[in-house]
């Protein structure tokens, strides 16, 4: 009579496939939750990106319409100037 190896009631071979997918399940579930943490930081730091250049362009914003209205003002006081030089 020949003794044959069971684990788990599995013969050898079959238990050792079985601990092998198991391993291969349990390996690709802890990547994909690296990965998730990994993208939720990235998005974190996008968000803060976003909202740091969302201040710089809201003072660039401001400035700009500032130096666009000196602008203005000065072109009418030149058109001012040339209508009352022209006469």
């Amino acid at each position: 009579m020949t003794l044959k190896s069971n684990i788990l009631g599995l013969p050898l071979p079959q238990a050792i496939s079985f601990f092998t997918f198991l391993l291969g399940i349990i390996s690709i579930w802890v990547h994909m939750e690296i990965r998730l943490a990994e993208l939720n930081v990235e998005i974190a730091n996008l968000k803060q990106d976003l909202l740091l250049h969302k201040n710089d362009n809201t003072r660039s914003f401001d400035v700009i319409r500032s130096d666009t209205k000196e602008i203005l003002k000065r072109i009418d006081e030149i058109q001012i100037y040339l209508r009352n030089n022209h006469q």
